[in-house]
C-alpha cells in the first residue's frame, strides 16, 4: 500500500500519497538525538522570567543594574513579532524596574521596528499590551529621521554604526526578543534589537550586504541558519551591538504551538547565546545524509501565509536535499507575496541581474527573493499554492493544481528509487547533518 501523510496547507490538512516500496522518512521538530529533554513548555511563566530576572546568565540581576531614578528604556520588536508575545511579559517587567526605584515615569519603551513600516497605535498596544502601553511613555525608531542617529564608529568589517539618538540619551538599555533560526543572521533575537531594530538605514544595508557571496553569484559562506562563527553578518551585527553597550536583555524561546519554552536574561551576548542553544535542541534534526526528494508543508497558516514567510521553509527544506534534488512544497499564500515588492524581485530576466540589482539596492525581501530564486536553480522544484500560476513561473519554480500532480511531477524528476524526506513543518525544522554545527 501507498504511505500516506497528512500535511497542513493554510487552515486545511491534505493527504499526501508515495508510492509503496520507496524508502520515506518522517523529519519533524522533536524527532531525533538533538532533540531529547529540551522544549517543553513552561507551566508558569511569569514565575520562569522573574526567576530569570533574579538570576540572570552572565550579569548581575535586574534589581542590581539599575540605579533608583534611572531613565531605563526597554527594545521591543514590530508587529511582525507578535509571536514573542511581549504583551506578556512586559507587565511584569515594568513591575520589577519599580521595585528597583525606577517609576514608570522614567521608563520608555521603543519599539525597534528597524526598517520597517510604522506601526499604528492600536498596533503598538498590541505588542506591549494594555497595561504597559497605558502606564509608560511608547516611541518608534524612525529610519527616516535624518537628525535621529548618533554615530557610535565603525564596526571590524568598516561598517558605520549609526543608531537612535533618543535610545542612546538613557541611563540603561533593555534589550527584549525572540529567538527564533534566521536563514541570514543564523538566529534572531538578541543583538538584531540593535542592529537592524535601532539602526540607520545606511547602517542596515552595509550590514546586509554581508550575505551575498562576493566572487559569484550566491550567498557568502558562512551565512545561514544556526550559523554564528564565521557569519559576517552576525558577527557585525555584535560588533554593532557591542558599541551600544545594552546593560540588560530578555529574550524568550517559544514551542512549535508558541507556548514560552523558555527566558533567557542577563548579559546581551552570553543570555542570547544560552537562548540559541536551546532552539538548537529543539528545531534542529540530525540527518545522516541529504536525500533525493523532500516533500514539505510550511506547517500551514501562518507559516505559509505568503511566498516571503514560506521562504524559510525553501531553505529548511533544501538543507535535506542534493544538489539536483527535488523538491515539493505545499504553500497556500493566502496573501500572494507578502507585500508588493517580494515579487518586483521576479522581474529580473535571470539571477545573475537579480544579484547584481541586490548589491546595489538591497532589502530583506530582495534578498528572500533571491534565496528562492537561488534555491530554485540548484534543485528542481514544485508548487502547489492558490497563487496566480503565471506569476510562480516568475520563481523559477513548476506550480501544480494539485498535491498529487506535484508529488508525480517531482517522482519523475528524481529518478529511480529515489530517497524521501517528508517534512511537515518546514518552516521550523533545520536538518543538520550529523558531524555538523550545531
Amino acid at each position: 500500500m501507498p504511505a500516506e501523510f497528512d500535511l497542513k496547507y493554510g487552515d486545511i490538512t491534505v493527504a499526501v500519497s508515495v508510492p509503496e516500496g520507496l524508502r520515506t522518512t518522517v523529519l519533524s521538530p522533536g524527532v531525533g538525538a538533538n532533540s531529547a529533554g529540551s522544549g517543553a513548555p513552561l507551566t508558569d511563566p511569569l514565575l520562569a522570567l522573574e526567576d530569570s530576572l533574579r538570576n540572570p546568565i552572565g550579569s548581575p540581576p535586574l534589581c542590581e543594574v539599575v540605579r533608583p531614578g534611572d531613565r531605563v528604556v526597554v527594545l521591543v520588536s514590530d508587529i511582525t513579532r507578535l509571536w514573542i508575545r511581549t504583551s506578556d511579559f512586559m507587565a511584569p517587567i515594568l513591575d520589577h524596574l519599580n521595585r528597583a526605584g525606577v517609576p514608570d515615569s522614567r521608563i520608555s519603551i521603543c519599539v525597534a521596528m528597524g526598517s520597517h513600516r510604522k506601526m499604528t497605535p492600536d498596533e503598538i498596544r498590541r505588542i506591549v499590551g494594555d497595561m504597559a502601553y497605558e502606564r509608560v511613555s511608547v516611541f518608534q525608531h524612525d529610519i527616516d529621521d535624518e537628525n535621529g542617529f548618533v554615530y557610535l564608529g565603525k564596526t571590524s568589517r568598516g561598517t558605520p554604526v549609526w543608531v537612535n539618538r533618543r535610545v542612546m540619551e538613557h541611563d540603561r538599555i533593555l534589550m527584549t526578543g525572540g529567538i527564533v533560526h534566521h536563514a541570514m543572521a543564523g538566529y534572531g533575537g538578541g543583538r538584531k534589537s540593535v542592529l537592524p531594530g535601532i539602526a540607520s538605514r545606511d547602517t542596515i544595508k552595509a550590514n546586509h550586504l554581508w550575505v551575498l557571496d562576493p566572487d559569484k553569484v550566491g550567498i557568502r559562506p558562512g551565512v545561514g541558519s544556526a550559523k554564528t562563527l564565521g557569519n559576517p553578518l552576525h558577527e557585525d551585527m555584535v560588533d554593532a551591538a557591542a558599541m551600544v553597550a545594552p546593560d540588560f536583555i530578555v529574550n524568550v524561546v517559544t514551542d512549535s504551538q508558541g507556548w514560552f519554552a523558555g527566558f533567557f536574561s542577563g548579559h546581551w551576548l552570553e543570555a542570547w547565546q544560552a537562548g540559541c542553544k536551546l532552539v538548537d535542541r529543539m528545531y534542529c534534526v540530525p540527518i545522516d545524509h541529504k536525500v533525493d526528494m523532500v516533500i514539505a508543508s510550511c506547517g500551514g497558516y501562518p507559516r505559509d501565509i505568503s511566498m516571503y514567510q514560506a521562504s524559510k521553509s525553501f531553505y529548511n527544506a533544501w538543507m535535506a536535499l542534493k544538489p539536483g534534488g527535488t523538491l515539493v512544497l505545499l504553500v497556500e499564500a493566502r496573501e500572494g507575496g507578502g507585500g508588493e515588492e517580494f515579487f518586483k524581485w521576479f522581474r529580473y530576466p535571470d539571477i545573475e541581474s537579480c544579484y547584481e540589482a541586490l548589491k546595489s539596492d538591497f532589502t530583506v525581501a530582495g534578498y528572500l527573493a533571491f534565496l528562492t530564486r537561488y534555491i530554485a536553480s540548484v534543485v528542481r522544484t514544485v508548487i502547489v499554492t492558490d497563487m496566480d500560476s503565471n506569476l510562480v513561473r516568475t520563481m523559477g519554480v513548476i506550480p501544480a493544481p494539485t498535491v498529487r500532480e506535484a508529488v508525480e511531477t517531482g517522482l519523475s524528476w528524481a529518478g529511480h528509487d529515489p530517497e524521501i524526506l517528508v517534512m511537515p513543518e518546514a518552516g521550523i525544522t533545520l536538518p543538520i547533518l550529523h558531524g555538523e554545527t550545531p
